[in-house]
């Protein structure tokens, strides 16, 4: 049984959770085309080795998948080529739809697959397909957005947007640019596609805007060249709630990166405080050495050494029994 994801069935009578309902749709229309029973698929614990799916909210998986992958072991493998995707932070939902895909969630009393609805594939591939593209890989035909019921059928969709406090308060969305990861292909990717990079002190925070001194500019050209006090905004959808000050030192340092709208303000892209961590200075480290107009040859180049990649899979088919469709 799934200690933390169930799922709604009157005519199972499942229970369910609260932060099921987060991901669930309610009701049980469809997929009849999509059967599985005891003696083709099995519950198993999600391994530890299987990275992309890490911390996902559900323990165990269904085999075969819905790529029809028969081990954990294939699994694994196959899986290891998104996690580039997944590190990009293209949207905040890649996980779980991706995980739906690979590790879908697996019920013993359910005896249908669930399959993530078509609203999260088409946050996901809204979110990241024009990234993808920019690097050379087109939205795969595997994960094809039509292969997915629509969100009145029994199927994992997205969270919403704004969270809901036990008072019944709503919670706004945090803004995009301070909710970044530290990943190296998340800091490369917005080094490329930012026209300012600093590392700098925020002195004040008022609203979603942020006052910056003691900056230096990263950017190949001007590099060490100090940058005056500038003000900047978090977000470009106006107020949002922004806590990358809470609880940090006076003296802490930030990761920096922005673009100008059509006022010419400058509008923040990635906001992190400056890290020792591995893979947050190896991107600063390739700062003065990346070539942004090659940086998807490179990428292109890479994945096609790797049998199993993106490069791999985006003229793969699926067979038509894998989605039940």
């Amino acid at each position: 049984m799934l200690p933390r994801l169930w799922i709604t069935v009157a005519t199972l009578c499942v229970l369910s959770t609260v932060r099921a309902r987060a991901y669930l749709s309610e009701s049980w229309s469809m997929i009849a085309s999509n059967d599985r029973t005891q003696s083709t698929s099995k519950c198993v614990a999600i391994p530890s080795n299987l990275t992309l799916c890490k911390n996902i909210q559900y323990t165990e998986m269904q085999l075969p998948n819905l790529l029809e992958h028969e081990t954990l072991a294939e699994v694994v493998h196959h899986s290891q080529d998104w996690l580039s995707l997944l590190n990009l932070n293209c949207n905040p939902h890649t996980q779980l739809f991706l995980c739906s895909v690979f590790a879908p969630v697996c019920l013993p009393e359910m005896a249908k697959s669930i399959l993530p609805c078509r609203s999260l594939c088409e946050l996901v591939q809204n979110g990241c397909e024009g990234r993808m593209r920019q690097y050379g890989f087109p939205w795969p035909e595997m994960l094809s957005c039509s292969l997915y019921p629509e969100e009145n059928d029994m199927c994992i969709k997205p969270p919403t947007a704004e969270k809901i406090t036990a008072a019944g308060a709503t919670v706004a969305t945090p803004c995009e640019s301070c909710t970044q990861v530290g990943t190296y292909e998340n800091i490369i990717d917005n080094f490329c596609r930012s026209a300012v990079v600093l590392k700098a002190r925020i002195a004040e925070v008022h609203g979603a805007q942020i006052k910056i001194r003691n900056g230096r500019s990263l950017k190949k050209g001007d590099r060490k060249r100090s940058v005056g006090e500038k003000t900047i905004s978090l977000s470009a959808r106006g107020a949002c709630p922004c806590e990358l000050k809470k609880n940090a030192p006076s003296n802490q340092r930030y990761l920096i990166m922005a673009n100008k709208d059509s006022n010419g303000d400058l509008v923040a892209t990635l906001v992190l405080p400056w890290q020792k961590e591995k893979n947050f200075k190896r991107a600063v480290h390739q700062f003065s050495r990346v070539n942004c107009k090659l940086l998807g040859r490179e990428i292109r180049a890479s994945a096609s050494r790797r049998p199993h990649s993106l490069y791999a899979l985006r003229k793969h088919n699926p067979p038509s029994s894998a989605l039940g469709y």
